[in-house]
């Protein structure tokens, strides 16, 4: 959850630490155990959010995003961090992310179109996070400010925001890709030239 707010996550492992280690230590929890957990109970927050009071979803999605920022912390904790891991916990919170997000529109709470929009504005961002490390994080946490705020509003800020986070993603790739390109001394044609000339066979 925090693998890309070092800082944050920090914070949140020394408060979670007892928790954490009870997990880990008490009852044997890998952080991948802990990680189809928490998808487990985001399906659960899912499900309420469809057919039940919005208070009572929201509370069991709270319960899951708590779970899911252990799992990084049990990682952290113990040395059992791997980019395995981290896939896994990707994958799991988009998956996520979509059973409540379509939980909403099911539940006649938000438009399906809006959703749609949001959905993809979260996977186009998520497919350059990892490289450009941007990611505002306004996905389902920003689902508990429809307590005051309609459903229409917050799923329109949270597919700008992250369309937003994907466009300034892709122009810092851009600007790290460049850098390189200068620091090799010329434009992509030159460079791929030069790499050319450096060919056993060349020449």
């Amino acid at each position: 959850m925090f693998e890309r707010t070092p800082g944050v996550g920090r914070a949140a492992d020394r408060l979670q630490r007892p928790l954490i280690h009870w997990l880990h230590r008490g009852l044997g929890l890998s952080p991948a155990h802990v990680t189809w957990i928490a998808f487990g109970v985001s399906l659960a927050a899912a499900v309420v959010l469809a057919v039940g009071p919005l208070v009572s979803g929201l509370v069991v999605m709270a319960v899951a995003q708590i779970l899911d920022g252990l799992d990084g912390g049990i990682a952290r904790g113990f040395g059992l961090a791997s980019e395995a891991g981290r896939r896994l916990d990707d994958r799991l919170d988009r998956a996520s992310e979509v059973a409540i997000f379509l939980a909403f529109a099911y539940s006649g709470r938000v438009s399906v179109g809006l959703v749609v929009l949001a959905l993809v504005a979260i996977a186009l961002l998520t497919t350059v996070a990892a490289r450009s490390k941007v990611d505002p994080g306004v996905k389902r946490f920003a689902l508990y400010f429809g307590l005051w705020f309609p459903y229409s509003l917050i799923f329109t800020i949270i597919f700008l925001v992250n369309l937003a986070g994907y466009v300034v993603g892709m122009l810092v790739i851009d600007c790290r890709f460049q850098r390189v390109m200068d620091q090799l001394g010329g434009d992509l044609d030159t460079v791929a030239s030069r790499a050319a000339a450096l060919e056993p066979d060349a020449g």
